[in-house]
Parts: C-alpha cells; sequence; structure tokens
C-alpha cells in the first residue's frame, strides 16, 4: 500500500477525488438503504395450515396432521418436522436446512399434498401453505371504536373501509382484525318444530343451498343483437329466506319458517380486544416479506390522516401499539452514540498529540470510512439494523486506527526535523506492511463469523460483512486520505525549536506514563519468569472465571413492552376469559410505569377463547427507575402469583418475530409414543423445576383436560331405523357447531348464511338428545334413539415432533439468573427420569441455539486464528513471530469474563461478539510491537535494546489507538435507551477487557518474543545453522541500551 500513499502525496487533488468520489457514492447509497430491526434473511421454513371446524383435537391429528407429516416426510432436506393439533386446526411446520430455496420447498410441499387431498375428511378447508418470514409479527396496532353502534356495524366499518383502505399500502401484507363480529344470517333452527313436520336439518340445508344462488342462463341470439340471460335467484332481504320451500306435504308447503327462525344477526363471538378497560376492533397489520418496516409504517401513518377524514360523525381510530418505534428508538440511539464515539475518538488524538491539525487529519477518516461503508452495504444488499449499526458503531474505534498508526509515525518523523512530505513517505514506508498485515488480520476476525451455522449465523452474517468492510475502506483511508493530508498539513520542524503549547501539555501527561511503562518493562525483561506466572495465573483463572458469570443466548433488552399470557381451564368461555384477562390488566394499569395495556383474546390460529394476552406499554427506560425484566418480576410476584391455581400464566417478553414461536428462555422437549408416559415424566419434571431457585413461569406445552361429550351409536339399533353413521355425523354437526349453507347479496357485498340449532337444544346433553337426525325408514328419528352420550375430557392440543407425540417444558429465568443453570438443571431433572430407550429428550429454541452459538463461535474463532497466524507469517516470514502475537489473545479472555461479571451481563451472542473485537484490538498492539523490533534489529540494533526501543515507539499509537476505541465505545456502554443492552452486552466486554489487559499484554508480548528468539537461536545452534545475515547477537541489556531507551 506504499505506493498509493506516495502517489497521493505527489498527486493530492487525485487523492481528494478518489476521497470524494467514496463520499458521495457513500451518501446515495445511504440514501436507500432501508431501515429495519434486523437483517432481511430468508428461512427455509414452511408453515400447512388445515381446518376442520369442530374437529376434536385427537381426530384431527389422526385424519389430516399425521396424513400430511407422512406425506411431506419424504421431502428432500428437511431438518425438522414439528406440528401443533388443536380443536379443528391442524399446524404443520416444516424446517428445512438453510441452504435450501423456499420457494423450492414450498413448491414440493404443494405437490406433495395434492396427492393427499382426496384421503383427507370431507369439509375440511383445503391445506394452505405459507412461508414462514420471521418479520411476519404484526408492526403496527388500530384500535376502531364507534360508541353506541351495534358490534355488527362497527366490523362492517373495520372490515369493508379500514381493512381495505390499509390493504392498499404498498408494502403491507395483511390486515387482521380482533374482536370483530361480522354480519351473518342466522337460520336457527327448533328440532320440536322439525319433528312435528318431519323435516330434518339436512333438507334445510340443501332447500337453502338450493334455491338461493344465482347461476348463469347463458346467452339469447336475437339475431340483430345478443343478450346475456342472468337467473336472479337470490332472495333480495335476510327475511326472505324464512319464505324458501323446504317441501310440499299435503298440498301445503313447509317453509323454513316453520321450522325455524331467521335473524339478521352476527356472527358468534370468537375473539375480543380490550384497549385500557373498554372494547374495542383491534386491526393488526403486517407488512410483506422484504418490505421496510420503518417506511411501512410511516406511509400507514399518513393513510391514517387521510382516513380519518372520511369515517362516520363518532367513529374513532387511533394507534394502539407501534412495533416500529422500537427500532426508531434503538436505531437512533446507537447513531448518537456513532457520532460521540467519533467525537471522543477524535478528542484522545488530540490529547495525545495536542496538535490540533493532527487531530483533524485522523478524525476526517472516521466519516470517510464510514460513509464509504455505506455505498458497499448498498452494494450487498443490506439494511441499517440493530446488527449492522452496531457494527459501524464499533467500527468507529477501529477505523481510526490505522490513520492514527500513519499518523503518529510521520508526526514523529516531524517532530526529528524531517520536512513533512518526506516524513509522510519514509512512515508510510516503515509503518505500511504493519498496518496492512494488522487490517488483514483484523477482517481475519470478523469475516468468519459471516459464515456461522444455524439461524443465528444468517443474522450475524451482516455483522461480520460490515466490519470487515468498514475496516477495508479504513485501510485505503489511511494509505490515500491521510497521507496527502499529513503532507500538507503539518508543519515543518526546526530541531531544538521549542514545541507548541499544546505538543508541551502533552508531554507533561505522557512523558511520565512512558518512563514508568519502560521502567516496568526493563524489570521484567530481566526477571522473565514474572511474566511468565503472572500469564499462568491468568489463563489459570479462565476457566472459574467463566463458570461465574452468567450464561445466556441473547442480552436482557429493555424494549419497554411485555406481555402476560393467561390460560384459563380448557372449556372457559371467552366472556369469562375476558374477565380473568382484564382483572389482571386492571391491576396493572395502577402502576405509574404503565402506559397503555391491551387485552386480546382469540388472536391466534386456533381462535382459542381460552388464552387471552395481555400486552403491557411501559415509559421509556429514561423515564422509570425499575427496568423491565425487573418489572416483569415485580408482575409475577405481586399480580400473578395472586391469582386462581388454576390458571396457567407466564409473563414474558414480546415475540421479535413472527410464527407465534414461544419466547421461553429454557426450552427442552421429551417425545415418545405414549402421551401418558409423557405426561407423567414432564409432570415430575415440572414439579421439581419449580422448586429450583430462579426458575419462573415454569410451564409446559401439554393442554389436557378439555371437556368433551362423547356420541356412540348404537349401531344394531340405528340399522334397525335405518339411520346411517354419516348422515347422523353431517346431522350433528350441522345442528351443533352450525354450516354456512349459502350467501346473502347486499349492495355487493355478501354475507354467510349459517344454519344452527337453538342454543337452548346444544347447550347440554339433555338438549342434544332432543335433536333428530334422517331415517331412510322413519324419515327422522329422535337422537336418543340411536345415540348414547357421556361425558369426558381429552387433550386441547397436540404436539408432534418429527411425528412422534411431545411435550415441550418452559420456563423463564429470575433477573439475575444464568439461563445456562437453569437448562442444566433441566437437563438433570430430565435424566433423573431414566425414559425408556423410546423417548427422546433433548433442547429446543433458545436452549438449542443457545449450545449451537457456542459451537458455531468455537468453529469462527479457531478458524479466525488459523487465518490470522496465515497472514501473519507471510507479513513476518516467520512461523514463530505469529505465535508471539496471537499468544497475547488468550490473555484477554480473564479479562473479558471479568468485565462481563462487573457489568452483570451474560455470556452470550453479542458478548462473544465482543470478544471477536477485543481480539483484533490486542493483536493489532503485538504487531506493532513487534514489526518495529524487527525493523531496528533489521538496522543492526541488539535484540533486547530493540526490544525497549521498540516498544517505547510504539508505546504512543498503541495507548492512542487503545484510549480512542475505549473512548469511542463509551456512549455504548453507557447507553440506556430501548434496545441499548446489545450494545452495553458487546461494548462493555471490549472496554473492560480491552482496559483490564492492557498492561498485561503490553508486557507479554515483549517477553514471548525474546523467549521465541531464544528458542529460534537454540534450535539453530542444534542444527548446526549459523545466525541469519544482519542479525546482532542478543544483548544482556549493556548501559548504553538503558540510556537510550530512557531518551
Amino acid at each position: 500500500m506504499q505506493w498509493l500513499a506516495e502517489i497521493c502525496v505527489k498527486r493530492p487533488i487525485f487523492a481528494t477525488v478518489l476521497v470524494l468520489l467514496i463520499s458521495v457514492i457513500g451518501l446515495a447509497g445511504y440514501s436507500k438503504l432501508g431501515l429495519d430491526r434486523f437483517p432481511n434473511i430468508d428461512l427455509p421454513i414452511v408453515v400447512v395450515i388445515t381446518r376442520l371446524p369442530g374437529a376434536a383435537p385427537e381426530d384431527v391429528e389422526t385424519e389430516i396432521t399425521e396424513k400430511v407429516e407422512e406425506a411431506c416426510n419424504t421431502i428432500s432436506g428437511i431438518e425438522e418436522i414439528t406440528s401443533i393439533t388443536s380443536e379443528g386446526v391442524s399446524q404443520v411446520v416444516i424446517r428445512f436446512v438453510l441452504e435450501k430455496s423456499t420457494d423450492v420447498a414450498s413448491q414440493e410441499v404443494r405437490d406433495r399434498l395434492q396427492l393427499i387431498i382426496p384421503d383427507l375428511p370431507k369439509g375440511i378447508d383445503l391445506p394452505t401453505v405459507q412461508k414462514l418470514d420471521p418479520d411476519a409479527s404484526p408492526i403496527i396496532y388500530f384500535a376502531l371504536k364507534w360508541p353506541g353502534k351495534p358490534i355488527q356495524e362497527i366490523t362492517e366499518l373495520a372490515d369493508k373501509r379500514v381493512r381495505r383502505h390499509f390493504e392498499s399500502v404498498n408494502g403491507v401484507g395483511q390486515v387482521a382484525i380482533v374482536g370483530g363480529q361480522k354480519r351473518q344470517v342466522n337460520v336457527w333452527l327448533d328440532p320440536i318444530k322439525m319433528r312435528a313436520v318431519n323435516v330434518t336439518a339436512l333438507d334445510v340445508q340443501r332447500a337453502i343451498g338450493t334455491q338461493n344462488l344465482t347461476m348463469p342462463g347463458g346467452r339469447v341470439d336475437t339475431g340483430p343483437e345478443q343478450l346475456t340471460l342472468r337467473i336472479h335467484g337470490r332472495v333480495e332481504r335476510p327475511d326472505q329466506i324464512g319464505d324458501l320451500v323446504i317441501r310440499q306435504e299435503a298440498g301445503h308447503s313447509i317453509r323454513v319458517r316453520d321450522v325455524g327462525r331467521v335473524e339478521d344477526g352476527g356472527e358468534e363471538a370468537q375473539s375480543a380486544a380490550i384497549l385500557d378497560g373498554d372494547s374495542a376492533i383491534v386491526l393488526a397489520i403486517r407488512k410483506q416479506s422484504g418490505a421496510n418496516t420503518v417506511e411501512v409504517v410511516d406511509t400507514v401513518r399518513a393513510r391514517l390522516e387521510d382516513l380519518k377524514r372520511s369515517l362516520p360523525p363518532g367513529a374513532q381510530i387511533e394507534v394502539v401499539r407501534d412495533d416500529s418505534g422500537v427500532i426508531r428508538t434503538s436505531i437512533d440511539g446507537v447513531k448518537e452514540h456513532l457520532i460521540g464515539g467519533a467525537f471522543l475518538a477524535a478528542l484522545v488524538v488530540f490529547l495525545f498529540l495536542g496538535n490540533f491539525r493532527s487531530t483533524i487529519i485522523a478524525a476526517v477518516a472516521i466519516p470517510v470510512s464510514i460513509v464509504g461503508t455505506f455505498a458497499l452495504m448498498w452494494g450487498v444488499g443490506f439494511t441499517l439494523n440493530t446488527i449492522t449499526l452496531l457494527a459501524l458503531a464499533l467500527a468507529v474505534g477501529i477505523v481510526i486506527d490505522d490513520a492514527i498508526v500513519v499518523l503518529e509515525n510521520v508526526f514523529h518523523h516531524v517532530e526529528k526535523g524531517t520536512p513533512p512530505k518526506k516524513a509522510t513517505i519514509i512512515a508510510t514506508k516503515e509503518i505500511g506492511l504493519a498496518v496492512l498485515a494488522t487490517t488483514l488480520s483484523l477482517i481475519a476476525v470478523f469475516l468468519p463469523v459471516a459464515f456461522l451455522g444455524g439461524i443465528p449465523g444468517r443474522f450475524l452474517k451482516s455483522f461480520g460483512v460490515t466490519m470487515a468492510m468498514a475496516i477495508a475502506i479504513s485501510l485505503f483511508v489511511s494509505f490515500s486520505l491521510t497521507p496527502m493530508m499529513t503532507s500538507k498539513w503539518l508543519k515543518p520542524r526546526i530541531p531544538g525549536a521549542q514545541k507548541p503549547f499544546g505538543e508541551r501539555v502533552t508531554d507533561v501527561v505522557y512523558r511520565p506514563i512512558e518512563r514508568v511503562y519502560m521502567a516496568v518493562l526493563r524489570v521484567v525483561m530481566k526477571r522473565r519468569w514474572i511474566v511468565l506466572v503472572a500469564c499462568a495465573v491468568t489463563l489459570g483463572s479462565c476457566v472459574p472465571l467463566a463458570g461465574k458469570a452468567n450464561k445466556g443466548f441473547l442480552p436482557i433488552n429493555d424494549e419497554a413492552h411485555f406481555e402476560i399470557v393467561v390460560r384459563a381451564p380448557e372449556g372457559t368461555s371467552l366472556a369469562q376469559t375476558r374477565l380473568i384477562s382484564e382483572r389482571i390488566a386492571r391491576e396493572l394499569r395502577t402502576w405509574p410505569e404503565v402506559t397503555r395495556t391491551l387485552l386480546t383474546i382469540g388472536d391466534d390460529n386456533a381462535r382459542t377463547q381460552n388464552v387471552g394476552r395481555v400486552y403491557v406499554r411501559l415509559l421509556d427506560p429514561e423515564h422509570r427507575v425499575l427496568k423491565q425484566n425487573e418489572l416483569m418480576d415485580k408482575a409475577r410476584r405481586e399480580i400473578t402469583s395472586k391469582q386462581d391455581k388454576s390458571l396457567r400464566i407466564n409473563v414474558q417478553e414480546v415475540a421479535a418475530f413472527g410464527g407465534g414461536f414461544s419466547t421461553a428462555k429454557i426450552q427442552y422437549t421429551v417425545r415418545g409414543p405414549d402421551l401418558k408416559k409423557l405426561e407423567e415424566a414432564t409432570g415430575n419434571v415440572l414439579a421439581k423445576l419449580r422448586k429450583v431457585p430462579g426458575a419462573v413461569d415454569v410451564d409446559s406445552s401439554l393442554i389436557t383436560g378439555k371437556p368433551e361429550i362423547g356420541v356412540r351409536i348404537d349401531r344394531p339399533r340405528a340399522a334397525d331405523l335405518g339411520v346411517s353413521v354419516a348422515d347422523t355425523a353431517a346431522a350433528l354437526r350441522l345442528l351443533v357447531d352450525g354450516d354456512k349453507v349459502s350467501a346473502y347479496e347486499e349492495k355487493g357485498e355478501q354475507y354467510d348464511v349459517r344454519v344452527r340449532a337453538e342454543r337452548e337444544y346444544r347447550a347440554d346433553a339433555v338438549g342434544l338428545e332432543m335433536l333428530t337426525v334422517p331415517s331412510q325408514r322413519l324419515g327422522q328419528v329422535p337422537l336418543r334413539s340411536v345415540i348414547d352420550l357421556e361425558r369426558g375430557t381429552g387433550p386441547a392440543q397436540i404436539n408432534h415432533l418429527n411425528r412422534q407425540r411431545v411435550v415441550t417444558i418452559l420456563s423463564n429465568v429470575a433477573p439475575g439468573v444464568s439461563e445456562g443453570k437453569i437448562a442444566d438443571e433441566v437437563d438433570r431433572l430430565v435424566k433423573e427420569e431414566k425414559l425408556p430407550p423410546s423417548y427422546t429428550a433433548e433442547p429446543t429454541g433458545q436452549t438449542r441455539e443457545m449450545k449451537r452459538v457456542f459451537v458455531s463461535f468455537a468453529i469462527a474463532v479457531v478458524l479466525s486464528f488459523i487465518i490470522m497466524y496465515l497472514v501473519l507469517a507471510a507479513q513476518f516470514e516467520s512461523w514463530l513471530h505469529p505465535i508471539t502475537i496471537l499468544l497475547s489473545l488468550p490473555l484477554t479472555l480473564p479479562f473479558a469474563f471479568l468485565s462481563i461479571i462487573i457489568f452483570k451481563q451474560a455470556i452470550d451472542l453479542y458478548s462473544i461478539l465482543g470478544i471477536l473485537v477485543l481480539f483484533g484490538v490486542i493483536k493489532k498492539n503485538a504487531i506493532l510491537q513487534i514489526d518495529h523490533t524487527n525493523q531496528l534489529r533489521a538496522k543492526g540494533m541488539p535484540r533486547d535494546q530493540a526490544i525497549l526501543e521498540g516498544n517505547r515507539d510504539r508505546l504512543r499509537p498503541i495507548l492512542m489507538t487503545t484510549v480512542a476505541f475505549v473512548a469511542g465505545m463509551l456512549p455504548l456502554v453507557l447507553s440506556q435507551g430501548v434496545g441499548s443492552a446489545y450494545n452495553r452486552a458487546t461494548s462493555g466486554v471490549v472496554v473492560g477487557g480491552q482496559t483490564l489487559s492492557l498492561l498485561l499484554t503490553l508486557l507479554a508480548t515483549p517477553v514471548a518474543y525474546s523467549y521465541f528468539d531464544d528458542i529460534g537461536r537454540f534450535v539453530r545452534r542444534i542444527l548446526g545453522k549459523k545466525e541469519e545475515e544482519g542479525e546482532p547477537p542478543s544483548s544482556s541489556f549493556p548501559e548504553e541500551a538503558h540510556a537510550a531507551a530512557e531518551e
């Protein structure tokens, strides 16, 4: 890279144009970058949803779920098949290996499903195949209120006006309505009246279906013109359905109104939404895959203002939850920290050099490098998100390093009286290879992160690549812009002349530090065993410190919201679930930290009516004392622990990703053939786990006790009466659950016509027995004549993992408790059950990913070490010097773990990233030390004197780059806003580890260098080789070396 520096020194306008081109392209790229919370990744996960309304979970499992799983099981590239079967809904999730194309996987699943559709039960909604989008969770919620209006009219407004208004927005994928009841024409049948006129429910269904329809009539050709023949077969008013004839008998017509009543009403309530205690209809907007969250929300909010002006008088709509706020706050915080870090890093340069012009030269490298990185990010399709912005914030302290090293070396030569232009060329030649080696080895640290395995690897790819790109740009800047500016901006010095005031003040502070360091270095070089003992003790403390530190998957992040999920006993009605959940929400609203609660019921695929989800919005972290996880723990202690023990309540974080997956910190699966055995084993584990300190929200995915009425048909009696099983089942389904039999059309809109028995005939066993079923011999017979009813219970939800029944043990952890500790406890408790060989127990969810991440990072670190070693070996033309440099890296680990303990963090995904950054910075110091020592020895200086001189000369650039890097990280370490935990986790490790390990690594590197040099000399003597030409013998610290080191 020296040739580039020389060209830029000689052609300053050329250098300026290069930098301006980078800046212009970078700014253009920045304007094109999307803004989102996480990187946009494509996960090969396919979800198959099949509905059979009213079917029991066990029937859905047998008739649908197992058939879908079997059909898809042989598709290539499947990593895992899971399924959730509940009442009337089968959801099969097929996870493919990451290399599989999602589009190809989806098409293969569709092809397999086509083959089994004939084998699926009649009456199902055809299976839908969806690609799982990590961003599928809603991004913004609206609440619609219209006081004094019936719920059907409000729902009509929400569905026909509001939903359609937002669905046309570019980037909106779906608008879901929660808490509404659509208009519906209900035909309520009276079984007693039906029996009196000998009419069955199937007769009513057939009559309405065949007499209320529109069919094409063809075309009438009159010769001169052609006329379309339209058959108007639909009723014009809902009450006209009652006039439809079911059958002619004895000269008179039996009509629908003779056996029931027609009501222009609404569908049965299946969901509910309560905002701060008041009923509302909530519209949840999901974005399209790949769409930019912030951009979509901004567009939706703009359209909201247009919508408000067109709403009917009295109707109100407001934003009740905006998840883009978390993104904006997090990213704005990182941007502020990036600017603050850049300012502090530049301030450090000024404090060390005491020269304003030198400070500007070094500081300019930061914005140019960052802006240049924007261009490359745009080129590779990245977005500005929490991952890439964290990389850029960390890069602030790194991208200035190369410029500082080059600048300091030029400044050093200028101080000796060399003209700036000549000094620049000499200094860049001296330092060029060292800076190149530093940069390439830094890239070697971060680039392997882009190749981590698993889903975390997909997310962190943008981190590794962004860091590598920023470092590469900084290398270019340090050999183009920095040399040009030093040759033009630095003033020449006259040897012996008095230094400027700022530099004299700097020397007053720096020179004592240098003298202390040199005194300590001379001592340890004479007594090298001291450093060996210190290194041994440091490395020995690594294991106990790592054991003391908490373990986790992700940092505990304060996003100013959480949710409480309340599951009432199976069979609890929607109204009762609302009362129970709203009682909890009401207590939460009394807290000063809570700004809003939103209760939703039945907002999942299965429309589960006994599960309430209370969303709790908090004040921003800057405006409250207690952190989010502390408030969650307070809710457990003061609210949920005092509820009825029959309730299953979890206080959990709001899911960052869609898909309906559990957010529990600890997840452990136990699978096998017998559900009873699984229930017994997991029950024992749960009972013991609840006694483990730190384990909270202990639960499982096993949901049993759903009340049911079993209908057993007396086959001999049914045969005598001419009743078939199929007709009995069809009639019962129609009368009990109801069915859509036709549609009513009004003003271009269609509304369902649904037939069902009156409520009193389907409310209990006595009413059911009064229903009638078709008979081929008698027309119809009472249901009690052919069946026996029995009450019982069954599972409400059945889970599968790889086609076996599975129960997942779930738990969260109390504040300050290690996730790794609780995970180990669960593992131990499961092993104590000594399950048969046909049963399998293994971690899943975050627990599994946590273990995978540690393994992946271990591989990445090994790969980084190998690449760094090869780069350094090529740079130093030596197989030993790279080992000397890399030996300093393990010495930082205990200090990194100590920093984690001091800052009360955990060894997790982000702190491990911090350790990698720490490796890169520490290695850079060792490269500067050894490279300059070798240069001095090549000029004929004895080894020990060269070690002293080399380390003294490089102390200032090492301290400058180190302190500048730490200063650049301080805003991240001190950040307290929404989403700041990720920043603190990474920067805290870097700042703490760098600060605590600096002195030891500054001493260990020269000592290790001398030891390896002695070993090299010893080996050469053994092999009979002569000393290399130009290599002076080792010195025993003569007095002149001491004097030279003190100058």
